[in-house]
């Protein structure tokens, strides 16, 4: 039982509906409605899940040993071994190529899985060298929810290429800004040069001074972000209204105002109050994961009903919360 709560806590079952659910978004929006394609296409984006986080641990094995947060993780405690994680992460790549082979084989979104492969690993395998690399998860990010698009037809929709998009900036905020803020100081002892640390973020005392072309840029996210997230229902592709009752917008304008008030938190929390930052950090992350169905609420309930739509809600806040109890019990903080 042990082996399998390490292999657990390393494949971080608690944000596997973020990457899990990217495919089945692009496929939705491109007219795919079959469960069972569906539900394939959730598997595979779980193996992506699976890949890019055992991947990451992998390589940054050496890394992680000297952080005091991350050093009781499987591979540096040693409770799961290197060729362990590497067996692991090969099998999802080449089960996903093979599921894909078999259900949905065109060259093209054959092609596009292959890429999103090979974005993750180009992260995984530089991230702690070269700065600007969440842009390259965000890449590989976007490459899976235009896979899912494209296993339904060659030509991608306007909605599918948003949420694309969509998926892009969220890791790109969530990598570049969110996880590597909290590691300026460790990243800064080790000469690694991250995106904060690059626009000059530094430490004085627990403190993480930033200056304000820091913080102009991490609000150009943000908002770029809400803003593309915003764009369906400008083009009518979604609708703000349900019933005569404008619930999609209410909760997307009520989540909006979430993040943003998120994101001060993550940028104003002391170092010392690191358990408060990260979870600022995972209220942001699913409170911007919710903004997908949010705005595709009205095109998800015509398509596939309301119970499913609602229910999809439900397990989107559920499952990340009972997880992560699960695995590290009453303080919900993961090793992170």
């Amino acid at each position: 039982m042990n082996i399998v709560y390490e292999c657990l806590k390393l494949i971080r079952p608690y944000g596997i509906l973020f990457i899990g659910f990217t495919p089945v978004f692009g496929a939705l929006c491109n007219g795919q409605f079959n469960p069972i394609s569906l539900s394939i296409l959730f598997l595979i984006g779980i193996l992506g899940h699976v890949f890019v986080f055992v991947q990451n641990d992998y390589y940054d094995i050496d890394v992680d040993r000297h952080s005091r947060y991350v050093f009781q993780r499987p591979l540096t405690s040693g409770m799961i071994s290197k060729t362990q994680a590497r067996n692991l992460f090969l099998s999802a790549f080449f089960l996903s190529l093979a599921l894909v082979m078999v259900f949905f084989f065109s060259f093209r979104s054959f092609f596009m899985l292959f890429l999103a492969f090979f974005f993750m690993t180009l992260y995984n395998r530089y991230s702690k060298r070269k700065p600007g690399m969440e842009y390259v998860l965000g890449a590989a990010v976007f490459a899976y929810g235009v896979f899912g698009a494209l296993t339904v037809s060659d030509e991608v929709s306007v909605l599918a290429f948003i949420i694309a998009c969509i998926g892009f900036l969220q890791w790109v905020f969530n990598v570049g800004v969110s996880a590597n803020l909290k590691d300026v100081e460790f990243d800064t002892k080790l000469g690694i040069r991250t995106t904060p640390v690059v626009f000059g973020v530094h430490v004085i005392q627990n403190t993480l001074e930033k200056p304000f072309i820091f913080i102009l840029y991490v609000f150009c996210i943000k908002l770029t972000h809400i803003t593309v997230a915003f764009v369906p229902f400008i083009l009518g592709e979604t609708l703000i209204m349900i019933n005569g009752f404008p619930l999609p917008l209410v909760c997307f304008l009520l989540l909006a105002a979430m993040m943003l008030f998120s994101t001060v938190g993550i940028l104003t929390t002391s170092l010392s109050k690191r358990d408060t930052l990260l979870r600022y950090e995972g209220a942001h992350e699913g409170l911007a994961f919710l903004i997908i169905p949010v705005m595709l609420m009205t095109y998800l309930i015509e398509h596939v009903g309301i119970f499913p739509t609602f229910f999809m809600f439900f397990l989107f806040i559920a499952w990340p919360l009972s997880s992560l109890r699960i695995l590290f019990g009453k303080t919900l903080i993961p090793l992170e």
